[in-house]
């Protein structure tokens, strides 16, 4: 080996030695690998109890998680949140299957509906790293909405995703596949939507449902009428301007 063979071998086992030692130093930024990212926002339900036959050994219970979600009530005015128990998913996208699965189901509790039609199906849903959900909606086209059911409709999904959903504040939807302006034409869907907190009911002021068995109570004639009074809806112009939804 010549001189000058030599002398160029030895630079570069320096220069390799030099690097180790940077890289051991913390010369420069080591990269670690990137776990799973977390998508659950919610307590852990309690277990079911398991019975088992005589001599036989109980099977582990299935883990729950216990959600929130949100539904109308008659009025279609404000909506109202509902605790439910049920299998923890196994990933992000599954959760978000799971939740719109559990808002298809509709309410248990007395004095509300479900707010999503049944001809509204989810076609994908998946997580982005920078804290977007996506909700891609499969919309029959026969399908018309007023814009009270329309906001129902997109606050329901959107405040129920976010309330159950870790490190997720946004949530896009997309209509069979495609971004679209809205729904209906009343809610602006052409960018991801925050907690949609204006139609949520307030802290504190939820009515508990009455008994089954007890009776209806007749007002007496000269007693206050129970009803707020409603003003009257404005009509919907054929064709009318999106609007934007602000938290």
């Amino acid at each position: 080996m010549s001189r000058r063979a030599a002398a160029i071998l030895l630079a570069v086992l320096a220069a390799a030695v030099g690097a180790l030692l940077l890289v051991n130093r913390g010369g420069f930024p080591r990269f670690a690998r990137r776990g799973p990212r977390p998508f659950l926002r919610v307590s852990p339900a309690p277990a079911p109890p398991v019975t088992a036959a005589p001599g036989a050994t109980p099977a582990p219970a299935a883990e729950t998680i216990r959600i929130t979600l949100f539904f109308p009530d008659q009025a279609g005015i404000l909506l109202h949140p509902e605790e439910r128990d049920v299998p923890k998913p196994a990933a992000g996208a599954a959760f978000l299957r799971l939740l719109f699965g559990e808002l298809q189901k509709g309410p248990r509790r007395e004095g509300l509906m479900g707010a999503l039609p049944d001809k509204m199906q989810l076609r994908n849903a998946f997580l982005l790293p920078e804290g977007q959900a996506v909700l891609d909606l499969a919309v029959d086209s026969g399908l018309a909405f007023g814009s009270d059911e329309e906001l129902s409709i997109v606050a329901s999904l959107v405040d129920t995703v976010l309330q159950n959903v870790a490190e997720t504040s946004r949530v896009r939807i997309l209509v069979n596949g495609e971004p679209a302006e809205t729904l209906g034409g009343h809610v602006d869907l052409t960018r991801p939507l925050l907690y949609i907190r204006s139609v949520v009911e307030p802290p504190g002021s939820e009515t508990p449902a009455p008994p089954p068995d007890t009776p209806a109570v007749t007002p007496s004639p000269t007693a206050p009428p129970s009803t707020p009074t409603v003003s009257p809806k404005p009509t919907i112009p054929p064709r009318p301007t999106p609007r934007t939804v602000r938290p």
